[in-house]
């Protein structure tokens, strides 16, 4: 009996202490951060640009018909941590900021270039912030692309999300989020990288940002200010930033990015346009995916890292300007060479690249670490040292399988002919 009663007692106090929300607030009583832009100031000072929702134009009758200026409001304070940052807004704000449904950090490049360290150990400290943030780089002052940012969404922080999701249909820009740079940055394996974002000056003028193949003369490689268009939103995703520690240290343009996607088992499709073989003043338009996923293996001989790479691309044409029927045997084949060795330099001249910036962003030192005992002796060797010096066996096998609706192709007709 005596037992009963101890156990009844034990429940009774037990559900008094759990019941409840000690840290609950009215939904009033609360703003909620969408965005946070970061740039760097004098001194060890950040300028901290936040995005706040308005809750009362979000609860209006026609939220579709609200603009951005009705929807969010923009706060900008200078202060040397995210936390100061956070008490010096609460001071501006009626309500208490809320900082745990921030979607995306904007980093400006001034402070990608100046390091990232005292930044982001504290995002991934405090329990406000997910794993799963987007971080993107903005080639320009991260407040002044937050300001200039007019997407067709009500909230801009749905047009960081919609607009990231959809990278994979171009393979122009890599998805990254908060976890998965802080991972690469504390590996030894590899180096980290994020998006690249930008404004564009919508003035119809651009220009080639990246080194082209000796057999690709119509495809252009484009950094997010680069690409010629007038009209839209002048903000731009495109490209790629890298980073040797938490500095970065350059910039991957559209296509370079591309062949990233590509070794990093990330490509699942893309348009990508070549030079004709058979008739070079025009080009072929081709939609390639990844037939499986890269085969990367990696020695040391004799202090020198020795990197082999297989890719396999599958696709099918999608414009052949020419008329040539490269449906047939003969001239798929050719077509096959053609695009395999185009891609072939150009992953060649991105890795290159990437040995000049001493970044492995590859994260080739991930295929050599099994072959160590223990984590201790693949940290003597020292990867990031032995990545510039490296070699590599570069192999690309492209397979055109499908020809799309069309089964052989034909020239049309001229007037001579008719």
């Amino acid at each position: 009996m005596r037992f009963r009663v101890a156990v009844i007692i034990m429940l009774f106090v037990t559900s008094l202490l759990i019941t409840g929300c000690n840290g609950a607030k009215e939904l009033d009583d609360v703003a909620y951060v969408l965005t946070i832009g970061v740039d760097a100031a004098e001194g060890d000072q950040l300028i901290f640009t936040y995005e706040v929702a308005i809750p009362r134009a979000l609860a209006s009758e026609s939220p579709g018909k609200a603009n951005l200026k009705a929807t969010v409001d923009f706060v900008t304070v200078t202060a040397p941590t995210l936390t100061e940052g956070r008490n010096l807004l609460n001071s501006v704000l009626a309500r208490a900021p809320n900082l745990s449904h921030v979607t995306t950090f904007v980093i400006g490049e001034d402070l990608a270039r100046k390091g990232l360290t005292g930044f982001l150990g504290m995002t991934m400290r405090l329990r406000t912030f997910r794993g799963a943030t987007d971080i993107v780089v903005v080639n320009g002052k991260a407040k002044d692309f937050l300001m200039q940012n007019t997407p067709e969404e009500v909230l801009p922080s749905r047009w960081f999300q919609a607009i990231l999701s959809t990278g994979d249909d171009t393979g122009y820009y890599l998805r990254t989020s908060l976890h998965e740079f802080y991972v690469r940055l504390k590996s030894h394996s590899g180096s980290p990288y994020a998006t690249l974002m930008g404004i564009n000056p919508l003035n119809g003028e651009g220009r080639s940002s990246g080194p082209a193949a000796s057999n690709d003369n119509v495809q252009h490689d484009y950094l997010p200010k680069d690409i010629p268009r007038t009209g839209g939103n002048p903000a731009t995703v495109v490209g790629t930033a890298v980073f040797k520690g938490d500095k970065m240290v350059g910039m991957l343009p559209s296509e370079e990015t591309r062949i990233l996607a590509m070794l990093l088992g990330n490509y699942p499709r893309g348009f990508m346009t070549i030079t004709d073989p058979l008739a070079p003043q025009h080009s072929i338009n081709v939609n390639l995916r990844l037939g499986r996923n890269p085969k990367i293996d990696v020695n040391i001989s004799d202090e020198h890292a020795i990197i082999s790479i297989n890719v396999f691309l599958k696709g099918y044409l999608a414009g052949i300007p020419s008329g040539i029927n490269y449906e047939s045997a003969e001239n798929n084949s050719i077509l096959n060479q053609q695009i395999s060795e185009m891609v072939r330099q150009k992953m060649l001249l991105m890795l290159q690249q990437t040995q000049e910036l001493g970044a492995d962003i590859v994260d080739f030192g991930y295929y050599l670490r099994p072959k160590y005992a223990t984590a201790q002796e693949f940290e003597n060797l020292h990867w990031d040292t032995l990545y510039p010096n490296a070699k590599f066996n570069v192999v690309v096998t492209t397979h055109i399988q499908l020809t799309g609706l069309m089964h052989k192709t034909a020239p049309i007709p001229s007037e001579k002919m008719q």
